[in-house]
Order: C-alpha cells, then sequence, then structure tokens
C-alpha cells in the first residue's frame, strides 16, 4: 500500500500547483474581500453560534472524505486571529476523530462503510495490532487522510486511554500550523505560507515513511 516515488513526486507537485493557482487568483481575494465583512459582523453579533458553526465543520471535516473545512481557515483567521481559529480547530478537529473512534468501536464495519473508503480501513485493521506501541499509531495517524485512523483505531478497539493523546498532540501539531498558513495567505507572505505548506508535507512523508518502516518491523 505504500505509494511508489513517483505518485509521491507527482502528489507534492500537484499539491503546490493547486497552492500557486491559490496564491495568485484574483477570484479568491475577490471573494475574500466580499465575503469577510459579512463573516466578521456574524461574528461580533453571534460569537458562539458562529465559533460553533466553525467548531462543527472542523468536526465534520475528520468524519468524512468528502468535506474540508480548511478554505475556512483565512476567513476564520481574519475574524477570531491566529490562536483562536488554532483553537477551534484543535477542539473541532479532536472531537472529530473521538467521536468517529467511538462510532466504529460501537457500530463497526456497516457504518464505517458508508462514511469512509472501507479497503484503507481494511488494509490498515489487518496490518496494525490492537495493542500497538504509541510510535506505531502517532505516525500512522500523522501519515493518514483525518478520516481513516479513527475508524480504523475505534475497529480495532484499540486502548482509548492511548488513543485520544496520541490523537490530541498530532491536531496539536496540525492546527497552529494550518491557521498561521491561513494568515499567511491572506497577507500574502509567500515566504511563511510556503514554508508552513513544505513543513506539512515534509512532516506528513515523513510520518509516512517511518510508518510504513515499523509496520514492515512489526511483520
Amino acid at each position: 500500500m505504500e505509494l511508489p516515488t513517483k505518485r509521491r513526486i507527482a502528489l507534492i507537485l500537484s499539491i503546490a500547483f493547486i497552492v500557486f493557482l491559490t496564491w495568485t487568483s484574483v477570484t479568491f481575494q475577490q471573494i475574500l474581500s466580499r465575503y469577510i465583512p459579512y463573516f466578521e459582523k456574524l461574528a461580533l453579533s453571534n460569537q458562539i453560534l458562529s465559533a460553533a458553526i466553525f467548531i462543527g465543520l472542523a468536526i465534520l471535516s475528520t468524519m468524512f472524505s468528502s468535506f474540508s473545512s480548511v478554505p475556512l481557515v483565512p476567513i476564520a483567521v481574519l475574524v477570531w486571529g491566529n490562536w483562536l481559529t488554532a483553537l477551534f480547530l484543535f477542539l473541532g478537529w479532536t472531537t472529530g476523530d473521538v467521536l468517529s473512534y467511538w462510532i466504529a468501536y460501537y457500530a463497526g464495519n456497516p457504518i464505517a462503510k458508508r462514511l469512509i473508503p472501507f479497503e484503507k480501513i481494511e488494509f490498515y485493521r489487518k496490518k496494525i495490532p490492537p495493542d500497538a506501541e504509541f510510535k506505531l499509531v502517532f505516525f500512522f495517524i500523522m501519515s493518514m487522510p483525518s478520516e481513516i485512523p479513527g475508524y480504523t483505531l475505534g475497529i480495532l478497539r484499540y486502548n482509548f486511554k492511548r488513543y485520544l493523546p496520541i490523537t490530541a498532540f498530532g491536531e496539536f501539531i496540525w492546527a497552529p500550523v494550518t491557521a498561521f498558513a491561513g494568515l499567511a495567505l491572506i497577507e500574502k507572505n509567500l515566504a511563511f505560507f510556503a514554508a508552513a505548506i513544505g513543513f506539512m508535507l515534509l512532516f506528513f512523508a515523513y510520518s509516512f515513511n517511518l510508518f510504513q518502516k515499523y509496520l514492515q518491523r512489526k511483520n
């Protein structure tokens, strides 16, 4: 299941190209300038509701493969600032991870099949032992799309007291990086934005490589 080198390179180049298009998109900047005042007004007049909606969308983005809350991050940063946005992302993503874990833990395969591509869960369910140590689970969480680890480890009935701090630690890394990348995008700070995206890609590739090596040793 390891991605071949050529596919990894193609994936990184594709992401870089999308980032470049977003960065230079006049339409993107126009959309922001048009809708930011509306969201700012909403956030100021309904602070609890607007924060709850953003956190709710973050929860959904970790549970469903077809949904992502990341495009809303630049607007959220302008409304709430870097650190509050990072906190909301952390709370939402961690909650989504926990919910997907418990859904799979109690409902198992039938529900998971309806929510995400199940072949990936089946593959890793057979590779990861139910009593896997911290390093293996951490690299698994950090190298997979967010919706896969929770369902997989829930089906495995991995110890929740181990799962929660590991997944929370992972989201603690991604949330502030994502928030500051959103700010850099708004401010057109190309150097910082490129550094943030580069860090994400390198950390993802590094975690995936170590995860694969760890699996090979364990199997």
